[in-house]
């Protein structure tokens, strides 16, 4: 029965669990792989990214009482 219960919470839970993965921990491992390379345009590629995650996310954590209405 307790195995029941993990099961149903992790699966009313996904988006919490599977979003950091697809959002910080697969990107970081990208970024990583791409600094390890010589070609720049990974790097580019991967650096526009994670500015464009920071601007996103310091406007959420700004706005956030705003966004909850």
């Amino acid at each position: 029965m307790g195995s029941g219960n993990f099961l149903s919470v992790v699966a009313k839970n996904i988006d919490v669990l599977v979003g950091p993965v697809i959002t910080l921990v697969y990107p970081l491992y990208a970024s990583i792989r791409a600094i390890e390379t010589r070609s720049r345009a990974d790097d580019q590629q991967w650096l526009t990214y994670w500015v464009l995650y920071s601007l996103l996310t310091l406007f959420e954590l700004t706005f956030a009482k705003l966004l909850e209405w």
